[in-house]
């Protein structure tokens, strides 16, 4: 009996000892600065098992400072608190025995040092998912490095880019661009070449707004992209310098950081340019007999450059008020000289040669004030921006041959752009925040067109092919938006927007005078799931409008080629889109997996349409002419994947991939424009990216990308694929590294090619461009830094409100 008592008790005491071993806790906390007494935000935590050296658990703490590490399991360990610009803080011996440890306030010292070099430990993921927008980190792209902000977009999932830098959202180029939340003038002319001017050294993150709130603007109907550049809010002086040389692109630029006590200045310039490069194309134009109506072939030598500089000067008066003024400039040119010769139906032979110079140069000035009042997150500010953008194209051709007379051509373009903005912030209890604000924008367009035809040397004024066109566009708008968290695991924002549009266009040449108005009232809706600590559920709702810019609303005529020539229609209307989205995000041991269904409703698409016309210089010879219109109404259903593993701990995969549909329901032009109405299309874009982190210093990276030919009303625009390679490393103790950079190393030049498809004639075009590149880079970090004195972030303006110019798909222009 003994015995049997004996096992009886050694058996419960075992069953103890491993329910206790199985057991786990929670431990908790608040992280403090010991001198102010405010909580430390995001600061690390690492917990160790005692006497060893390895973590086994980890967290960042949240915007209060409070801190929780799950799933620990009982037993001795030891944890090391640790924050940018102050002291380490360990406590040696901790046991966790129960459900819950709390262990209260933790009080970080503020380190009195200056730091020369900072290494982070807890790196950003490369994904981050927001209620409203997904964040890519590219500060560690590799293959980037040398490249411009085009090479960095091309990595961003949602995100493509075609070989003329026009970027689309889910298949979709109605998206607004911002610069740090702010526009660019720059943008109002050519996307493409706007970013060309920004290195992709500068960029630190890409925020990818799917499912913008009523705070913003309601441009943009696929949503916005905000490019974020890199800026140091720390005490001290501190700035880097980057630069590279390829066989394609060149660029340099330059940082500097100043900031002492209250006032932080910031400046960066930098330039961008290419060597020359020799293009070719061809356009045919056949029946449907296969009889040729028209063909052009030419040869052009281009060259590009730009550049693009800021200073930014903030000041804190007090801890409630924030000044801030931004000023950035821009320019860009290009040049071209190239020939060309057309053969048409009669089979004769029209030969020119052309030369032509497009330049922009514009600025943006902003500027913001914001008071914070004694409740926690309720600030008032008001802000405004001027941005202007000159645009100049001047061309002369001549003919070698035939009767035509030579001509002249010049066209300059002004937008000027003058906005107001008011915002106000005001939390409700401790899990809702409902802001309210209104905004005005008010624009002012120019574009002046000289077209002379020369004869024997002398310069004849065309009266009836020169105008001067004046363009005014004011919008005034409202919101209000509620942010509220529901209860623990599920969110909601919603709002309201309504925008007036006032439009006035003055006569021009044949233009008659016209005015236009309209009122959108634009709702949005999110709601948010959180599942889990790693995983999430979104579905929203959102209204968008996409007005037309310049590029679309010019009416100046280029007839600078004597077959393809273009022309803009300032009576478009906007587009109006609704979008549904359901989207997934998980995070399991490594692995990142983003999911999204969406579905969109476009009314009034705004596309290109290509009609043949007798030219009307009175030589009787056909043309081709490129102008825009509303077309009718597109349907798109799309999903999108992105994951992102790491099978081995040096190496990383990614890889993204987006299906989506086009279907045009054209309802507004002639049946003879199209052989493809009514039809649906799939279409996808996909990436394959892969990084090998490499001892001493070394990271290595290659990335693939693979895009369908886009869909249009008439045909399609080219397809695009790309092949890059990258090699990093870093050197002088980390403040700087050198980048090697290959690009398609099998592929000396590239043909793009575009069709268009009518029940009367097909045509088809092509343009080839060198595309093979190497390229050296160098970046470095300088100065010394104090974390103490972050500034406190401030909002600013934010327009996103016109749809922005898209390449000339289907025929030649150059």
């Amino acid at each position: 009996m003994k015995r049997l008592l004996f096992f009886a008790a050694l058996l419960l005491f075992n069953f103890q000892a491993i329910a206790q071993m199985v057991q786990k806790g929670t431990i908790t906390g608040m992280i403090i600065d010991s001198a102010t007494n405010k909580a430390i935000d995001y600061a690390t935590i690492t917990l160790f098992e005692e006497g060893k050296t390895k973590s086994i658990n980890g967290a960042l703490a949240d915007e209060k400072g409070k801190f929780s590490l799950k799933d620990v399991s009982y037993g001795n360990y030891r944890i090391v608190f640790y924050f940018l610009g102050y002291k380490q803080k360990e406590i040696t011996t901790i046991t966790i025995k129960s459900a819950v440890l709390n262990l209260g306030t933790i009080a970080l010292l503020p380190s009195n040092t200056s730091l020369s070099t900072v290494e982070i430990v807890a790196e950003k993921p490369l994904i981050e998912n927001k209620i409203d927008r997904l964040v890519y980190n590219a500060e560690k792209d590799v293959t980037a490095m040398g490249g411009n902000a085009t090479d960095v977009l091309r990595k961003v999932p949602l995100l493509s880019v075609d070989i003329d830098g026009n970027v689309s959202l889910r298949g979709d180029q109605n998206v607004k661009i911002l610069i740090n939340g702010k526009p660019s003038g720059a943008m109002s002319t050519n996307v493409g070449d706007a970013l060309k001017m920004i290195p992709a050294d500068q960029i630190s993150n890409v925020e990818v707004i799917t499912s913008p709130s009523a705070k913003y603007d309601g441009e943009g109907t696929s949503g916005i992209i905000n490019i974020i550049t890199k800026k140091k809010t720390v005490a001290g002086i501190n700035g880097s310098f980057s630069a590279g040389v390829g066989t394609r692109q060149n660029n340099t630029n330059a940082n500097l950081n100043i900031r002492k006590g209250k006032l932080g200045i910031v400046a960066n310039a930098g330039v961008n340019w290419m060597w020359p490069q020799i293009t070719t194309n061809t356009f045919s134009q056949v029946d449907k007999n296969g009889n040729s109506l028209l063909f052009q072939s030419g040869e052009n030598n281009t060259t590009r450059g730009g550049g693009r500089g800021s200073v930014g000067i903030d000041y804190d008066f007090d801890k409630k008020n924030l000044f801030t003024t931004t000023l950035t400039v821009n320019k860009f040119d290009m040049d071209f000289d190239g020939t060309s010769q057309s053969i048409f139906k009669n089979q004769s032979i029209l030969a020119s040669n052309k030369v032509q110079n497009t330049g922009s140069n514009g600025l943006d000035w902003s500027t913001s004030y914001t008071h914070k009042f004694d409740k926690e997150k309720q600030e008032l500010i008001f802000a405004g921006q001027f941005s202007r953008n000159e645009s100049n194209t001047d061309y002369t051709t001549l003919y070698t041959n035939g009767d035509r007379m030579n001509e002249y051509g010049l066209n300059k373009g002004l937008n000027d752009e003058l906005t107001f903005q008011v915002d106000y912030v005001q939390p409700l209890k401790k899990t809702a925040t409902l802001e309210f604000g209104a905004k005005t924008i008010l624009r002012d367009i120019n574009s002046n067109v000289l077209l002379e035809e020369i004869n024997d040397g002398a310069y004849v004024l065309n009266q009836d092919r020169s105008y001067n066109f004046n363009y005014h566009q004011d919008v005034m708008a409202t919101y209000t938006s509620l942010n509220i968290q529901l209860s623990k695991n599920y969110q909601l924002m919603a709002g309201l927007r309504a925008e007036q549009t006032l439009i006035n266009g003055e006569s021009a040449g044949s233009l008659q005078a016209f005015k236009n108005e309209y009122l959108n009232i634009l709702p949005s809706a999110i709601i948010s799931r959180k599942i889990g600590r790693m995983s999430s559920l979104k579905l929203s709702y959102n209204q968008r409008i996409q007005r037309p810019s310049l590029f679309y609303l010019n009416p100046f005529r280029n007839t600078s080629d004597p077959v393809n020539q273009s022309q803009g229609n300032p009576t478009l209307k906007p587009e109006l889109a609704h979008n549904f989205e359901l989207a997934y995000a998980t995070f399991y041991k490594g692995m990142v997996l983003n999911t999204s269904v969406y579905y969109r409703l476009t009314n009034d698409v705004i596309e290109s349409l290509f009609t043949n016309q007798t030219n009307p210089d009175g030589s009787g010879q056909p043309i081709v002419l490129q102008s825009f219109d509303n077309i009718g109404r597109n349907k798109s259903l799309g999903l999108n994947v992105f994951a992102s593993i790491s099978p081995i701990n040096p190496l990383t995969l990614r890889s993204n991939l987006s299906l989506f549909t086009y279907s045009i329901q054209a309802n507004n032009v002639s049946d003879n424009l199209s052989a493809q109405t009514d039809q649906t299309f799939l279409m996808y874009r996909a990436f394959v990216n892969a990084s090998y982190v490499i001892k001493a210093g070394f990271t290595a990276e290659t990335f693939f990308i693979l895009n369908a030919p886009k869909r249009t009303f008439q045909g399609t625009s080219p397809s695009f694929n790309m092949w890059s390679l990258g090699l990093k490393k870093e050197v002088l103790n980390k403040k700087a590294s050198i980048g090697l950079n290959i690009l398609d190393p099998f592929n000396e030049t590239k043909t793009f090619k575009s069709e268009v498809f009518t029940p009367n004639y097909n045509q088809k075009s092509s343009f080839a461009v060198p595309f093979r590149s190497f390229g050296l880079s160098f970046s470095w970090n300088f100065g010394k830094m104090n974390f103490k004195d972050a500034p406190r972030k401030s909002r600013g303006i934010k327009n996103d409100d016109q749809k922005k110019e898209e390449a000339q798909q289907g025929t030649v222009t150059q």
